[in-house]
């Protein structure tokens, strides 16, 4: 082989390493950037599922107390009612 030859296929090969290097290390730097981030949303996937039961407990406490509000609201009108008659009378 010439020395031309040689020395081109010496420099492609470091060229060729230099860029095997370069996207090695730009895939590292990508995967830990990637695992902050999905880190970051599982935490604050954490946090919402907390407030989300929350709210379901409270949701639930007042979907539990609105049929005995009903039943004081129709006691209070008939209080009313009453209350209006006599005035009236």
């Amino acid at each position: 082989m010439s020395d031309a030859v040689m020395v081109a296929l010496i420099t492609g090969g470091i060229s060729l390493l230099g860029s095997v290097l370069a996207i090695i290390s730009t895939s590292k730097k990508q995967q830990h950037e990637l695992d902050k981030a999905i880190a970051v949303l599982e935490t604050k996937m954490t946090i919402m599922q907390g407030d989300i039961s929350s709210h379901n407990e409270y949701a639930k406490m007042f979907s539990e107390n609105i049929p005995a509000l009903r039943q004081h609201m129709e006691d209070v009108d008939k209080r009313l009612d009453r209350i209006d008659r006599r005035m009236t009378a």
